[in-house]
């Protein structure tokens, strides 16, 4: 009715007023009525817990055990990650000063720094072992299982430059992620803050102690291997000559050249296990901030809440999928390095299997491995498909909303969370989703009976190649 004059459509609105019943009336005002009474507690509730939040940040917690330092944290994933970080630049890795600082904007990167400078020196040293390995391999027949030396290799020296690029990347990424944390609801306890720090050390630990007994699985394996097939009297030597084969193959026997082969050995099997991990603790940070968001959503399940509550929410929610972005961009040729490894060395382990074992040392090493890189590939898929996963489980408490509540900033914030696809991806190609663990269990099915097709049965024990440079 708005063609009509203001004074004509007053008396039109009066008019209907008055022609209504008084009962319906009189139901119509203690409807009016309890719905502003449900909207005022439930605005009251918000204020509350905003207020218990800025507490929660002011309140001094006391533990048994230790001092309040040791176990007091902040929630953030700086400080969850530092001791991880600190770890992977012991093997050249991730070369940045202050990862165990309390806030982001401690950290830097210098290329006169020596974390930097020993990190330079590993990629050159790198470099030199993939280049003794390629010529190695190109001087002999090349088969699927031959080339398994310049795939690792070359797999580990270009984490390894991807890593350091990364490092430069670093400080202001982690003062991105440190403003879009300050911006989301507070934790409700300080159990809930080490949550998300105690996941990332044990995934670090487990996946650590993991590849560290299957190295020294391949060293015992390797030590038989070595003294089935001894060219010389000194067992030592046998190993070193059988183990690393790359560098002895281009020039004589050497002590320094083997310690320096073993080193690279045990530096770049680190590298190779931790771009797994590394994929799953930004997949374990990324997951937990949606789960934050989340959890407050969770708390006001239902209720009638301003729309003012709802476009806080809405931009928060679009701050993490923006930070998501930013780590994709910063991490998406690790991932798809990792991916590809892993669907390499599965499909060379499960062609191998075929074989008969010539020892229990050798089986249990090799079953060990084929079980440890399934695990690991699975849990890599599972975990960054849980930052997907979270970033949909909010549309489930934007559909509780009332009906009376319903307003274009829950319609908007809806609708944004079902175009958008929020996930990890490797360089675009494919995103980190629970599909994709089908579709790598597939596609390594296709590939191995392809595979199976050409396999003869050749003896694990052949003296004329190393399986374990």
């Amino acid at each position: 009715m708005k063609f009509l004059p203001a004074k004509l459509e007053r008396k039109l609105h009066r008019l209907k007023k008055h022609s209504r019943s008084p009962l319906k009336r009189k139901l119509d005002v203690m409807h009016e009525n309890a719905r502003n009474k449900v909207f005022q507690q439930s605005c009251d509730a918000y204020k509350d817990h905003k207020k218990s939040e800025y507490e929660c940040r002011k309140r001094t917690t006391k533990m048994a055990g230790g001092s309040r330092e040791t176990f007091l944290s902040d929630g953030s994933f700086h400080q969850s990650v530092g001791r991880v970080l600190l770890v992977a630049e012991f093997f050249a890795m991730m070369p940045v000063k202050g990862v165990t600082g309390k806030h982001p904007g401690d950290l830097s990167f210098s290329w006169r720094n020596v974390r930097t400078g020993f990190s330079l020196v590993f990629i050159a040293s790198s470099l030199a072992n993939f280049g003794l390995s390629l010529f190695k391999v190109l001087n002999n027949p090349i088969s699927f299982n031959s080339v398994k030396p310049i795939i690792f290799r070359g797999s580990v020296l270009l984490v390894l430059i991807v890593a350091l690029r990364l490092a430069q990347q670093w400080p202001n990424l982690m003062m991105y992620w440190h403003e879009v944390e300050q911006g989301l609801p507070q934790y409700p306890s300080q159990l809930a803050k080490c949550q998300m720090g105690h996941t990332i050390r044990m995934v670090m630990l487990v996946g650590m102690m993991l590849s560290f007994a299957e190295h020294l699985l391949s060293m015992i394996s390797a030590i038989n291997y070595a003294s089935y097939c001894n060219s010389t009297a000194d067992p030592i030597k046998n190993y070193f000559l059988r183990t690393n084969d790359e560098i002895f193959y281009v020039t004589s026997y050497s002590t320094t050249l083997a310690m320096w082969g073993k080193f690279q050995n045990v530096y770049s099997t680190f590298i190779w296990n931790y771009m797994d991990v590394f994929v799953m603790i930004v997949s374990i940070g990324l997951a937990a901030k949606f789960r934050q968001l989340n959890n407050d959503l969770k708390n006001f399940k239902g209720m009638h809440m301003a729309p003012s509550y709802w476009s806080e929410r809405r931009i928060q929610y679009r701050n993490i999928c923006i930070l998501c972005d930013r780590m994709d961009d910063a991490i998406s040729l690790i991932t798809m390095v990792s991916f590809s490894n892993n669907l390499y060395f599965i499909c060379v382990q499960l062609l191998r299997s075929l074989n008969t074992m010539p020892s229990v040392a050798h089986a249990v090493y090799f079953y060990f491995s084929l079980t440890f890189l399934i695990g690991r590939t699975l849990a890599v898929s599972l975990y960054s498909a849980s930052v997907h996963d979270e970033s949909r489980v909010t549309l489930r408490y934007l559909r509780c909303v009332p009906k009376d509540s319903w307003c274009p900033e829950v319609k908007r914030f809806s609708e944004e969370i079902i175009s958008d696809e929020v996930a990890l991806s490797g360089m675009k190609f494919f995103h980190l989703t629970r599909k994709l663990v089908l579709s790598v269990a597939g596609t390594i099915v296709t590939y191995e009976l392809v595979l199976i097709q050409f396999h003869e049965d050749n003896g694990l024990w052949d003296c004329n190649q190393s399986y374990y440079s």
